[in-house]
């Protein structure tokens, strides 16, 4: 895996789209934001999950009851289905 900086994969974009064939690039984009290099034979069926909106909603939502405290604890995986109502 390689990291580079926006400004270098200005500079040399051609070099680091042909790295991706062999390596994951990831490019940082200031302090926070990180993107990777993916070539297209490598995206699966998988990947189109994170851009069906349906999904996101449903993750987005099940994230805001975690955070909210709306869960249940399943403490034997045997019993799950006496533990929901």
């Amino acid at each position: 895996m390689i990291a580079i900086s926006t400004t270098e994969l200005r500079k040399n974009l051609r070099k680091y789209l042909n790295l991706a064939q062999k390596e994951r690039v990831i490019i940082q984009c200031g302090k926070s934001e990180t993107y990777e290099i993916i070539p297209a034979r490598k995206i699966s069926d998988k990947d189109s999950c994170y851009s069906n909106q349906e999904i996101l909603s449903v993750l987005k939502e099940s994230e805001d009851d975690i955070a909210k405290g709306r869960i249940r604890e399943v403490n034997d995986a045997r019993d799950l289905w006496e533990n929901i109502p």
